[in-house]
């Protein structure tokens, strides 16, 4: 459970500010922003609207109550549906972002910026420490520039980014970013679930004998630096750096999460032990799910004229060899790739003096906290993924 009474003192000064505020939430059914509109409406007393672009993910909200949330169907790329949606609002917090569709995000966030301008609302954008990888070895502030990592992820957040500042500097846009470290918590897939699943189903190996630094932070302190930044005069125009009180290393955050759903901890291994060829592990993959061939197109194409022709006892009997095949298969060795490779053995430290000096932000949570309120929540969570 979450731990609601303790982590609402962390906003009680900035909390009032907002109470019967309209607030417009872009991806609010995730994690970061369904957490967020949670504690917008309980502890502060907002009233956030939602950006849906469908209905399947409105359960993800039922527990805040339908009745005190205004839903507002649309996408990123709806430049009208999102100008209606801001009216209104004196904040605007954009956690949104199409992965597959770069022009969305683009059109997106120009529609943005133009509402905020026009009905003069403060735009929080949510980026990522994405935008620093590979990350440097030693402190990180916000002195230090973005770089160019090539990874289609990143390249689009700090556009966005990018795009926020330049109107900022040419638009008199009210804006300011939050850019988290890894953020955990309850409904987390990427830090928390993740990891928890490949720990529940063989080895997790680190390079460096897990030593690289980790700068995890829990979901309710970085919804404490976007609700500070959505009311702190001085946060216009700035970029803020979001972690937790001091990294660990990599080896103690997946050994928090091993110990959290009782299985063992990571494999600590040297860099050299482990491989770098991409073609191995394409093989291991494959070896292990013989079904990713079926998502090469030709391949796909014909299963799928397979399919059509040899009935429902010739699938079943095509299902059963294929789990008969995966039961005798020995548990999976999770090795790292490039991109994890680097981000494991990096050791930087992320700075939050900006954010605490500027913002008042103050961490709650350090990760033993952290892990104790998101332990039961993550071992219903497997539970259920086993069903």
């Amino acid at each position: 459970m979450l731990d609601q009474t303790a982590c609402a003192l962390d906003i009680a000064d900035v909390a009032p500010k907002l109470a019967g505020a309209h607030v417009l939430v872009t991806g609010g059914t995730g994690f970061l922003g369904g957490r967020l509109v949670e504690r917008l409406v309980l502890e502060c007393g907002a009233k956030p609207r939602v950006l849906l672009r469908n209905h399947s993910r409105v359960a993800s909200l039922a527990r805040i109550g339908l009745d005190r949330i205004v839903l507002v169907k649309g996408e990123l790329g709806d430049a009208q549906t999102l100008s209606d949606a801001v009216a209104g609002c004196s904040v605007v917090f954009h956690c949104a972002m199409d992965r597959g569709d770069r022009q969305s995000n683009i059109i997106g966030i120009d529609s943005l910026v133009a509402a905020c301008i026009k009905y003069s609302a403060r735009l929080i954008h949510v980026s990522t420490l994405a935008v620093y990888e590979p990350l440097p070895d030693g402190d990180l502030d916000e002195s230090m520039p973005p770089s160019r990592s090539g990874s289609r992820y990143s390249e689009m957040k700090l556009e966005v980014e990018e795009q926020v500042m330049e109107a900022v500097r040419t638009q008199s846009l009210d804006a300011s970013i939050v850019i988290p470290a890894m953020v955990y918590g309850p409904n987390s897939n990427a830090w928390t679930l993740s990891p928890a699943k490949q720990l529940a189903s063989g080895t997790v190996v680190l390079p460096e004998r897990g030593e690289g630094l980790c700068n995890a932070v829990y979901v309710d302190d970085v919804c404490q630096a976007m609700i500070r930044a959505a009311v702190v005069p001085a946060a216009r125009g700035r970029r803020y750096l979001i972690s937790g009180p001091a990294p660990l290393t990599w080896g103690a955050f997946f050994k928090g999460v091993a110990d959290a759903i009782g299985r063992p901890g990571p494999r600590l291994a040297t860099t050299d032990e482990i491989p770098h060829s991409s073609s191995f592990r394409a093989v291991k993959l494959l070896l292990r799910d013989p079904k990713r061939l079926i998502r090469v197109g030709p391949i796909r194409k014909l299963a799928e004229w397979t399919k059509t022709r040899i009935g429902p006892r010739g699938k079943a009997r095509l299902e059963h060899l294929y789990n008969l095949y995966q039961s005798r298969l020995p548990p999976p060795t999770h090795m790292p790739n490039a991109q994890q490779l680097a981000l494991y053995r990096a050791r930087c430290r992320v700075r939050i003096d900006r954010a605490t000096a500027e913002l008042g932000y103050r961490p709650a949570y350090d990760f033993a906290r952290g892990m104790q309120v998101t332990a039961e929540w993550l071992r219903r969570a497997l539970r259920r993924e086993e069903l």
